[in-house]
């Protein structure tokens, strides 16, 4: 049976997001929790042939400990699935009586306006939405935490619950599929992207327009640019690079890659397109 990994425990979105790609796609097989990214990252190629990882949120951009993750690995983004990002609040007591609040690092940056109205309670970060939902059910009565809102829907009843708390009602996550093989998919009516990793051991003046005019002499759409730390020096940086098009099908996708692969240092981390 095929094994998928995601962010655990049960009631996080990338469990989520797993589900419906599985739907989708029409998969079968068996999802495997993992206590935090990286464990879940890592399980990809070893203990499970695919895994669904966060990559993208609308109000807080990039996870970067998966920019990171990538830049090292041998993995291949083969398919991207959205999803719409919803929070509420839950407490086991009234809002002016808890003291101690759970949220998950990604979710507490997309809920930054709701806790600067309650700046006086501790916040606690934690792995996932799951454990800060989690902390509230095994919780004294002045906890309460920024949880998902379709676990709302489960037996559970809490004192307060208060919806609708991220920044905007128009969140969502971006969600990537990783796998050891590359995208083979003959589809031809879908938008596909290529995401590369770029890095030069000196940084000097131009470097990065240097690159970018790579792409624009091949004709080729700049979709997103980030820049990432090396963590070897200041000033040395890995650039992640969305483009249109799809590496292994597209000549001038070829082309572009084969020029600045030359001068730099260069991964493609796959080739993919959105499944929803």
């Amino acid at each position: 049976m095929n094994k998928i990994a995601v962010l655990g425990p049960k009631g996080t979105y990338t469990e989520k997001a797993a589900k419906e790609y599985m739907k989708i796609k029409g998969l079968k097989g068996e999802l495997k929790y993992f206590k935090s990214l990286r464990k879940t990252f890592d399980s990809v190629g070893t203990d499970c042939k695919l895994g669904v990882i966060p990559i993208e949120n609308t109000l807080d951009g990039f996870v970067q400990i998966i920019l990171d993750l990538l830049t090292h690995s041998n993995l291949n983004i083969i398919h991207e699935i959205v999803l719409p990002v919803r929070f509420a609040f839950i407490g086991n007591a009234p809002l002016e009586e808890i003291e101690e609040v759970y949220a998950q690092f990604k979710s507490k940056n997309q809920c930054t306006d709701f806790l600067e109205e309650i700046i006086e309670k501790k916040v606690y970060i934690t792995e996932s939405n799951s454990e800060s939902y989690e902390k509230v059910i095994n919780g004294g009565l002045r906890t309460g935490a920024i949880v998902p809102m379709h676990v709302l829907k489960e037996k559970y009843q809490f004192h307060t619950i208060i919806k609708d708390i991220a920044d905007s009602i128009e969140n969502e996550t971006r969600f990537i599929i990783l796998s050891r093989n590359e995208n083979n998919d003959n589809v031809f009516d879908k938008v596909w992207k290529t995401l590369l990793v770029i890095h030069d051991d000196s940084d000097r003046p131009g470097l990065l327009v240097d690159i970018l005019n790579i792409f624009s002499d091949e004709g080729i759409n700049l979709l997103s640019i980030i820049s990432r730390p090396t963590k070897k020096g200041l000033g040395n940086y890995n650039f992640f690079i969305d483009v249109d098009g799809c590496y292994q099908r597209d000549e001038h996708v070829k082309s572009a890659i084969k020029k600045v692969t030359k001068k730099y240092k260069i991964r493609v981390l796959g080739s993919y397109y959105r499944v929803n």
